[in-house]
């Protein structure tokens, strides 16, 4: 029988091995053609909240701050992976993961190419950015950044106040150029690593939202949301941003987190979403 093939994003703070043994428990539940690719993020960043006393790091993330330059390395990586390594049947990603994914599928569908899966099991996940200013909100005053530059004529730039959860999250490139500076006043600040810009450099910060971009994922769709996680809304408008007639919404009791408890739930939602495609 031929296997499902389905690549596996992890979320920020984690790793690919983490995310892993965090799937373990629907994973077993589900027949042995499944195939699970789970990779790593290149960037490196502190660990989640929680993770460091359970799992030990590296920790990583697709990327430290949503800037366009920065998710556009994201995309050219996964898709790298999708020619090397695919194709995929699906993708299944969780938090920046499930964003990352659902960035690339409405990138694809404002290309107007075909999608790189079949389907999409996003858990957690908060609204995606895109790399493109042709997108999205300009959101550069709420990640710190200076709007030197016009976006483009007419571009939104007022995020629904909902949306604002984590003042983390809202770390743009020269906040964390600050926070690296502090934790290596031996170097100078033009000799910091890792992609983070000076201040005479622009960022772009632009964020997918339904009320602003009329394009929908159109493939299957699993969203697996926590009630009392901080990041349900943003799940429920990345609901908004996929076709209705295509998605699934399972919610749970619980919070940023894949709960054992629903592996049985998780298993079912994932066989049900295969046979859709197949």
């Amino acid at each position: 029988m031929k296997s499902i093939k389905i690549l596996c994003l992890h979320g920020m703070g984690v790793n690919a091995e983490i995310f892993a043994l965090q799937t373990a428990p629907f994973r077993r539940l589900l027949p042995s053609d499944y195939e699970f690719t789970f990779l790593e993020g290149r960037s490196s960043c502190e660990p989640a909240p929680g993770v460091s006393g359970i799992f030990t790091g590296p920790y990583s993330c697709w990327y430290d701050t949503p800037t366009t330059v920065k998710v556009a390395k994201a995309h050219e990586y996964v898709l790298e992976v999708i020619r090397e390594k695919g194709p995929f049947h699906g993708v299944m990603g969780f938090s920046q993961g499930g964003a990352l994914a659902a960035s690339i599928l409405l990138h694809h569908k404002l290309a107007g190419i075909p999608a790189p899966f079949e389907f999409a099991v996003l858990i957690c996940s908060p609204i995606p950015f895109s790399h493109s200013l042709s997108a999205g909100i300009d959101t550069r005053t709420y990640f710190g950044s200076p709007a030197r530059i016009p976006v483009r004529p007419g571009c939104p730039d007022e995020v629904p106040q909902y949306l604002i959860t984590d003042p983390v999250y809202l770390r743009g490139e020269e906040r964390l150029a600050e926070l690296k500076t502090k934790r290596k006043k031996q170097q100078a600040l033009a000799s910091l690593s890792d992609g983070f810009s000076n201040s005479s450099k622009e960022a772009f910060y632009q964020m997918f939202h339904p009320t602003v971009d009329l394009i929908r994922i159109d493939i299957p769709t699993v969203h697996v949301v926590g009630r009392r996680d901080k990041w349900r809304s943003h799940s429920l408008d990345l609901v908004a941003l996929c076709a209705a007639g295509s998605c699934t919404l399972f919610e749970h009791h619980g919070e940023h987190e894949i709960p054992k408890e629903i592996g049985e739930d998780m298993c079912d939602l994932i066989e049900a979403i295969v046979a859709l495609t197949h």
